[in-house]
């Protein structure tokens, strides 16, 4: 469970958030919406004790930060950084394994899973570069998916894709709220959330409403 008290927080002398309290259960899958710059990034940034709080407090109850799995915008990667997307999806994993050696076996056929699941088996081996904005966005899931964390937490997941990528990772992400994950993404596609998402935040610094995205929206 992650229980948020009164968390304001600021960034660059503005405040980000101001307040913000709510609860969300183990196993919820959470869309945030809102306006730019309202603060929702900030807020998965928080849970992730990136952005220190000016006041109040974020419990993950029996879980810690390395329990956590961030997929960031693809904005905010490198895309000609000269690596595989085997060597890239293989990151998920740094938890369990050393640097300093060779994957196991098992972490082996654990990267191949990852890899099927979102289309890309075949492109292991492909420079990231190469990759369109979908396939790219496919990767960092699968980088997501190897790192088989408890909470995950998703900043514009669906941004610059097509619907057959988006209806594809859509999928993913409801197979690891089956697997008892809890999800949280910020989400701008409104049909998106109402045909998808339980529970709905609608945050513009302060948290305006929660619920159903009948009721918030």
């Amino acid at each position: 469970m992650i229980k948020i008290n009164d968390l304001s927080v600021s960034y660059q002398e503005n405040i980000a958030l101001s307040h913000i309290s709510t609860t969300i259960d183990d196993g919820d899958l959470v869309a945030i919406v809102g306006p730019n710059g309202a603060g929702k990034s900030t807020l998965l940034k928080s849970i992730m004790q990136q952005m220190a709080a000016v006041s109040g407090s974020i419990e993950l109850g029996r879980l810690s930060l390395k329990d956590i799995a961030y997929l960031p915008q693809s904005s905010q990667i490198d895309h000609k950084f000269p690596i595989t997307v085997s060597e890239f999806v293989s990151a998920g994993a740094w938890q369990r394994c050393s640097f300093w050696r060779l994957f196991s076996r098992q972490e082996q056929h654990l990267l191949q899973q990852a890899l099927a699941k979102v289309d890309l088996e075949k492109m292991a081996e492909r420079q990231i570069s190469q990759l369109s904005g979908g396939q790219f966005q496919r990767m960092l899931f699968a980088r997501m998916l190897l790192q088989d964390a408890d909470i995950l937490l998703l900043d514009e997941p669906f941004g610059g894709i097509d619907a057959q990528t988006t209806e594809l990772l859509m999928r993913v992400i409801q197979a690891c709220q089956q697997q008892g994950k809890t999800v949280i993404a910020v989400v701008h596609d409104l049909a998106l959330v109402q045909r998808y998402f339980p529970t709905t935040l609608l945050v513009a610094t302060n948290l305006i409403a929660s619920g159903r995205p009948s009721s918030v929206l």
